[in-house]
């Protein structure tokens, strides 16, 4: 049994989404159990089943500062439901709410695992093979160091090794071509430093992906 903490007022229309969501997610996985933080208002009249209610007192807004977020709004459903995986609660956090907030607040509640830095996002693509192509980041970090990068990719590794069950997935550096010239100074250093490591992750460096 897997258990999931669902930031069930995040999103731009609240809990009309995201009940509805994670009932359809039950429906569909009946080795999981959920955690819904929310509002005491927006506790539905009848629970899903395999699932708990959490009160919280505050909600970041979709407009709402980093800082405001993080300081001000400690009882939030966003922190709450992140708060979870810290205390061995849950296993994973799910929000659609505000981004910035939500990167935020995960690192500061649960911080980063050694030789990361930042957190990332991370998103699926159909590729022509017929699987997913995994990429990030997708929006979690503005100016990247080659370090940063290298980072991505290392818990990209990681995270298709595990969804995939791959124990050796390939890795690309997205660039605005495939040839060794093209990009900046941070693309350029990035492919030289990921083309080494990557004997070390056990993880094949394919080449620069034009994209």
């Amino acid at each position: 049994m897997i258990t999931i903490s669902v930031d069930v007022m995040g999103g731009d229309h609240g809990p009309v989404v995201t009940l509805a969501a994670c009932r359809q997610f039950l429906a569909k996985h009946p080795d999981a159990h959920l955690l819904l933080v929310g509002l005491p208002s927006a506790r539905p009249p009848q629970l899903p089943e395999r699932s708990t209610w959490i009160d919280a007192s505050e909600v970041v807004a979709m407009d709402d500062p980093v800082e405001i977020a993080l300081r001000r709004k400690r009882d939030s459903t966003m922190r709450r439901s992140i708060e979870q995986v810290k205390d061995g609660l849950a296993q994973a956090a799910v929000s659609a709410g505000n981004t910035g907030a939500l990167m935020a607040i995960a690192r500061y509640v649960l911080k980063t695992l050694d030789g990361i830095d930042r957190p990332a996002i991370a998103g699926q693509f159909p590729n022509s093979l017929g699987t997913a192509t995994t990429m990030l980041d997708m929006g979690a970090n503005v100016d990247c160091s080659p370090e940063h990068l290298l980072q991505f990719a290392v818990m990209g590794s990681a995270l298709v090794s595990v969804l995939q069950d791959r124990a050796e997935p390939s890795v690309g550096l997205l660039n605005i071509g495939e040839e060794v010239i093209k990009g900046n100074e941070v693309i350029k250093k990035n492919r030289r430093t990921a083309a080494n490591c990557c004997q070390k992750w056990r993880s094949e460096f394919l080449r620069q992906c034009r994209g």
